[in-house]
């Protein structure tokens, strides 16, 4: 069982955190899904401004409330772009732990985890949620770390929405959802309170929102010129980069991302990489924190103990 942080990559890592909530350059819509472009006059830049104030505060309650809901990621990785060979297929069920999440493998490379291999990993995932309800020292230290992480998040989020400019580019239809579309320019104006938020000066965006309920449906970003880290003996990414993030409603007022996909290529230090990459996320489930979610996960595990064939 693997462990880990909502939003972790990097390398890419701390360009995708950059990245969760915003992003740019609208593609053409698969064959029957065309949205519908309506040529409704744009709203005021006051209303405009508003409307982000309200959906920064919406993806501030998704973003907490990721932490409460069980759910499955199918990865699909490849050597170029979408339709080239498949590297690494691989789901996972994402089971949240009070600092983060617990990877429990499902399938690699299309053929399932066997019953036995997964029930240890559900044993091991209820001796960490227990772990989480009487914490030890070492528990303690890294849920400090899980909420440092988490504000530095949310600031990031908050810096996002003032390093942009937000312009009207009109309304389109999406998935039987009508969504207001703004193309996101670096604002020259910004300074950047951190070495991340630097990074908004290089990105360009295009975001999606239901202005009705104030929330992001979808934001894609193109890298506009490469980012470098150390002034370029660290790393750097490429420009040309792209990335895009859907996001839908899983329950009432809360929507989480359903889609990723990652095309770029960089450096770390002296070893080029690429990633071209596909996550798709369903089967979303309210567990709740780890008090909560241990008495679901156990009577999951007793069930499948009790169908466990005896020798």
């Amino acid at each position: 069982m693997k462990t880990g942080s909502h939003i972790a990559v990097l390398s890419a890592g701390l360009f995708v955190l950059t990245l969760y909530s915003f992003a740019q350059s609208a593609k053409q819509a698969p064959a029957g899904q065309v949205p519908t472009i309506s040529p409704n006059p744009g709203p005021p830049a006051e209303q405009i401004q508003a409307l982000m104030a309200r959906t920064a505060a919406s993806q501030h309650r998704n973003d907490l409330a990721i932490e409460e809901f069980d759910r499955v990621e199918h990865v699909v990785s490849r050597k170029l772009s979408a339709g080239s060979e498949a590297i690494s297929d691989t789901t996972d069920r994402l089971l949240p732990s009070g600092t983060g999440i617990m990877r429990l493998p499902m399938a690699q490379e299309g053929a399932p985890i066997s019953p036995d291999v997964y029930r240890r990993q559900l044993q091991n995932a209820v001796a960490a949620l227990d772990l989480a309800n009487h914490p030890n020292d070492r528990y303690k230290q890294d849920l400090a770390k899980f909420e440092r992480r988490r504000r530095e998040r949310a600031e990031l989020l908050d810096e996002a929405f003032k390093a942009f400019h937000f312009t009207w580019a009109g309304q389109e239809t999406r998935n039987g959802r009508t969504l207001a579309k703004f193309i996101m320019e670096p604002d020259p104006k910004y300074k950047p309170a951190t070495r991340l938020s630097a990074m908004f000066e290089h990105i360009h965006c295009v975001v999606w929102i239901d202005e009705s309920l104030a929330q992001m449906a979808r934001i894609e970003a193109d890298i506009s010129s490469d980012i470098t880290f150390g002034g370029g003996i660290i790393g750097k990414i490429n420009h040309g980069g792209h990335f895009v993030l859907e996001q839908t409603e899983v329950s009432p007022g809360i929507w989480l991302p359903t889609l990723y996909t990652y095309d770029m290529d960089g450096r770390k230090f002296l070893f080029n990489f690429t990633t071209h990459e596909r996550t798709e996320v369903t089967e979303y489930r309210r567990v709740g924190p780890p008090s909560q979610s241990i008495e679901i996960i156990r009577d999951e595990l007793n069930k499948l103990m009790a169908r466990k064939p005896t020798n």
